[in-house]
């Protein structure tokens, strides 16, 4: 079978979802055409292709990509086409319509909850939608969103997961540390609200807990987050990284004790919080999206109120607190993310429902 994927070749998502399909299923044929460069070394048996290079406006951009996808089913003769992303991808859609080849679209969490504000955005989803043969996503909500646009659509479930075998807690503890390490590995834009962080962190200091924040990661807002803790005078308390290297990211993580997300809208479960419970941290994480369906307060992790810095901050101390608890919860987080959300069990899943198109 030939596959051919229409997703961002700068994700780190579409790569796992990729290439976990591709080793799983090695006998087909894969396809990847990406709008973006390539940002992540690619298993060298998936043919790539992308218009990064060009310098023309984006209008141009779209249609000479649209032609070219052409060109490559006319070649190929696809007999699946998948789209990731249906808010930059969905225009592309018009391939697969005009050539008759089964879809799958797979829609991502901001997609749905940002574009189902505007009546064009959701005139085009509903379209889409109507003419895919298969719907996925990754949250209950979100399916409910894409139901209310397309009432005859049929999304199924499937995370994103992650890899358990690569993200596997340290032996080393830091329960007998004095100081606290923690960290949060989101990107730095408004829809992470770090922000609330900073705040939570001199909230701790004003309150004399011993910590050490890493904040990894980068974006549109690091400079003014910097320029925050800065006028907060909390230079010896956070510590700015920037970029990570992704094979480094287990380590990373686990020369930390608590993993923090304050993001104010989530999907499923993110990507980044499944992979600070699968190496056994103790996670602590607003209460947006589906949260509260992954984390048992006290039990697997906790949650705090979204946008709440004193809640996050009573979230801090009440982990701190449960200090001789840190093992046992992590282990309950490990098996969270092994039963619900390892990415071999889910693109098992996958594959099972593109083999009924």
């Amino acid at each position: 079978m030939k596959i051919l994927y229409l997703a961002p070749g700068n994700s780190i998502h579409s790569k796992k979802w990729i290439e976990k399909i591709k080793f799983l299923y090695p006998n087909n044929n894969y396809f990847w055409c990406s709008f973006e460069k390539f940002q992540y070394e690619i298993n060298k048996e998936i043919n790539l292709f992308s218009i990064a290079g060009r310098k023309n406006l984006r209008f141009i951009k779209v249609i000479y990509f649209i032609l070219q996808i052409g060109k490559l089913q006319k070649k190929n003769n696809f007999d699946l086409i998948h789209i990731h992303s249906v808010g930059t991808y969905g225009i592309f859609a018009i391939i697969p319509i005009l050539f008759n080849v089964p879809f799958i679209v797979t829609p991502w969490g901001s997609d749905i909850i940002f574009g189902s504000r505007k009546f064009l955005n959701t005139s085009i989803m509903k379209f889409i939608f109507s003419k895919a043969s298969l719907i996925t996503c990754d949250a209950i909500h979100i399916c409910n969103l894409i139901s209310k646009i397309s009432p005859k659509a049929n999304p199924k479930i499937i995370n994103f997961g992650i890899d358990t075998s690569f993200f596997v807690g340290s032996s080393k503890t830091h329960i007998a540390d004095t100081s606290i390490k923690i960290i949060s590995t989101r990107n730095h834009e408004e829809i992470y609200n770090l922000e609330t962080l900073i705040n939570t962190s001199k909230d701790l200091q004003n309150k004399n807990v011993d910590f050490l924040l890493t904040i990894a990661g980068y974006g549109s807002q690091t400079e003014m987050l910097m320029k925050k803790s800065k006028d907060l005078r909390l230079s010896k308390k956070v510590k700015f990284i920037g970029r990570y290297d992704y094979e480094t990211l287990p380590q990373l993580l686990n020369n930390h004790d608590l993993f923090i997300s304050t993001s104010l809208s989530d999907a499923g479960i993110a990507s980044s919080i499944a992979e600070a419970m699968a190496c056994q941290k103790i996670v602590i994480v607003s209460d947006s999206g589906e949260n509260k369906l992954w984390i048992s307060n006290g039990v697997n992790g906790f949650l705090f109120k979204t946008g709440c810095s004193k809640s996050l901050s009573d979230a801090i101390i009440k982990a701190i607190d449960r200090k001789h608890l840190w093992n046992e919860i992590g282990v309950k987080a490990r098996e969270t993310i092994l039963e619900r959300n390892d990415i071999s069990n889910e693109m098992k899943k996958m594959w099972k429902l593109m083999d009924l198109i």
